[in-house]
């Protein structure tokens, strides 16, 4: 029904906003014209065998495939290109299959990868345009060279725009399914989303001002191989607003408020302002203050937010800038009561000095005044805190004294909910817990994730926090050698009711050296963290090289080793990876490729070893292309060992 109204909706605005079109005297007016077309044929496969070990169980398999390809793209235009223009193209990848397994029955599998798309352009470049999709087909990747998955998905939308001097507005719709299926694992997950977006945009006055309102309907359904099915719908407003007060724009303000209300595996309401003005003034003083207001309503926790702050920069010459910062905030929690005042100061000093060098100097000192008053017999509901999981380094969430149950970890999106063990681990460090991601799983490294918990409310307290950092980078010759010193000390007084708080009082010393000379980037890094939640000493070595060996050969190579002492339980954690790429042009159409890649991690729960190896060869000859490979990889992660190897080939034909 939904879409039956859209689809009507669309029609009505056109109906209601049609423009004429004058016709280009290079096209003449035909019911239906072929424009252009592309595509290839050809054909492919490969053979692999590959052995699994897990504990005393080994499966050994052999994988032949067969694979045929073909592939066609058209533009055509009904009537005439400003009227209807009309893209169709598709793939179409053929493909069979025998597996030869030792511990299950042999089967034969039909494989075919393909897809088919469709896009429509109606009064394409007009002020008033529609444009539609239709997208569907198969595909099989590999994430981290560790798990495949195949994928079928299908996807269609509309998108209509009227742009105009009154109220330029633009709609869209799309809806998508998916499913997809870790061959590996077994795993399986099915997904149905759709979004409706309109938006409306206008200027008022002649100094810029920019002003939009966006209302979103989303709606989200997962289902895991567990039969487990995670639902999320959701209504959203937004306004934006920017306003200048003098056409040299040196003064700015700028508002975004927004309004969620969302029902499924979260049930919210929220609303949230945000307010900022920006002032240049004279003598080179800059002036930014800002008004922060939250209100969110879930089924177990009512929390709200006033919160709001400015500063003040000054800028001498090209080589010294300092400011003035001062920040409030009100929390109002179901479980608890908070106001934080933070203040403080910096300095940035640069200057050029002999040698072709700089040298810069930073300091920065922040208080920050702390009172929670804790509601009795209360638990701390804590939703989409954000983290960064990076392998080599210790990520804790924000919170002691976590309930494991009750943590869930989920996408930036807050769609893709990820799995205990299998996507992430957890380990208790003390009073607080550690995030880890697993390689191979669906996070993918350096991935922002959004987690949710329940926490046990630890009474009362009141602190003032003490921040001092101080960091010095000298580069020499043009930045052929850079060093450079960081120091982060954070201390605590004014400490009230401490019984069962942790503070993290902590001294950070960060020294490190950067050679960078034509191709090659190399340097070390090493990090003392004396803290009283998770000390760790952690040294780093990286090379990055990048270039030409004569006119034939290209390079590329990015290494890193980070070798991590938690020293309060004085156990290691050693991380290690090196990637390379070598190109051969034996001739103008002519090269091989070498990729060679290798993962090593040592440490409790995340032992891995990976070493992956490709070269492939091609060449093309009167539009004919031709590539051979050859692909091994050996992957050994905490007690599952995958050992592979597999030859590929593929000839085509493109027109």
């Amino acid at each position: 029904m939904l879409r039956l109204k859209f689809i009507i909706l669309i029609l009505i605005l056109i109906i209601l906003t049609g423009h004429s079109y004058a016709q280009n005297e290079n096209y003449e007016f035909r019911a239906w014209k072929l424009m252009s077309y592309s595509g290839n044929v050809g054909v492919g496969g490969f053979y692999r065998q590959q052995s699994r070990t897990l504990q005393n169980f080994v499966d050994k398999s052999k994988f032949p495939y067969v694979l045929g390809k073909f592939a066609l793209y058209t533009r055509s235009y009904i009537g005439h290109p400003n009227l209807f223009m009309l893209d169709v193209g598709g793939e179409f990848n053929p493909g069979t299959s025998r597996q030869n397994y030792t511990v299950s029955p042999d089967r034969s599998e039909v494989l075919t990868f393909s897809r088919l798309n469709i896009r429509g352009f109606l009064l394409s470049g007009k002020p008033m345009n529609l444009s539609g999709s239709f997208d569907i087909g198969q595909n099989l990747i590999t994430r981290e060279y560790v798990s495949s998955l195949r994928t079928n998905h299908r996807q269609w939308g509309l998108k209509y725009q009227y742009v105009n001097k009154i109220l330029p507005l633009y709609i869209s719709f799309q809806d998508r399914k998916l499913n997809q299926l870790e061959i590996e694992t077994g795993r399986t997950f099915r997904d149905k989303q759709s979004d409706l977006v309109g938006s409306v945009k206008k200027s008022f006055t002649k100094l810029g001002d920019r002003n939009e309102l966006k209302y979103t309907r989303y709606k989200y359904f997962r289902e895991n191989q567990n039969f487990v099915q995670i639902r999320n719908d959701y209504d959203k407003w937004e306004l934006f607003n920017t306003y200048f007060f003098d056409h040299a724009k040196k003064y700015l303000f700028k508002s975004y408020i927004n309004t969620l209300n969302q029902r499924g595996v979260l049930n919210q309401d929220r609303i949230q302002s945000f307010q900022n003005v920006n002032f240049k003034l004279p003598r080179k003083f800059r002036f930014n203050a800002n008004y922060r207001y939250i209100k969110t309503t879930q089924e177990r926790q009512r929390y709200t937010q006033n919160g709001y702050g400015g500063g003040l920069e000054h800028q001498l010459y090209n080589s010294l800038r300092t400011g003035l910062i001062y920040d409030y905030i009100k929390t109002v929690n179901t479980a608890y009561t908070e106001k934080r005042i933070t203040y403080g100061f910096n300095v940035n000093y640069i200057k050029k000095i002999p040698t072709n060098g700089t040298l810069n100097l930073i300091y920065n000192y922040t208080r920050r005044d702390q009172n929670v008053v804790a509601n009795p017999d209360s638990i701390i509901i804590v939703t989409n805190e954000e983290h960064i999981l990076v392998d080599n380094q210790v990520i804790l969430l924000n919170r002691p004294y976590i309930d494991l149950e009750s943590v869930i970890v989920k996408d930036e999106f807050g769609s893709i909910i990820y799995q205990r063990d299998v996507d992430y681990l957890l380990i208790e460090r003390r009073e607080y817990t550690e995030i880890k991601r697993v390689p191979g799983g669906q996070i993918p490294n350096n991935a922002l994730v959004l987690v949710d918990y329940e926490a046990a409310q630890i009474g009362s307290y009141n602190f003032t926090t003490h921040i001092n950092s101080f960091t010095a980078r000298v580069s020499l010759f043009e930045r052929l050698v850079e060093m450079y010193y960081t120091y982060i000390n954070q201390d605590y007084t004014n400490v009230e009711s401490p019984n069962f708080v942790t503070l993290n009082y902590f001294k950070r010393n960060i020294f490190g050296l950067r050679i960078q000379y034509k191709f090659i980037n190399a340097g070390v890094e090493r990090d003392i963290y004396n803290s009283t939640i998770v000390p760790y000493e952690k040294w780093r070595y990286f090379l990055q090289m990048d270039g030409k060996i004569g006119k034939k050969i290209l390079l590329s190579m990015n290494g890193d080793v980070t070798d991590l002492t938690l020293t309060e339980t004085n156990t290691d954690q050693l991380y290690a990876s090196i990637f390379g790429k070598a190109v051969y042009l034996i001739k103008p159409r002519m090269k091989v490729n070498l990729d060679l890649e290798y993962r090593k991690q040592v440490g409790d729960e995340i032992d891995l070893d990976l070493i992956r190896a490709k070269t492939e060869f091609n060449t093309s000859v009167h539009k004919i292309y031709i590539r051979l490979g050859l692909e091994v990889y050996r992957r050994y992660y905490i007690s599952e060992q995958i050992d592979y190897w597999g030859v590929y080939f593929q000839v085509e034909r493109r027109f």
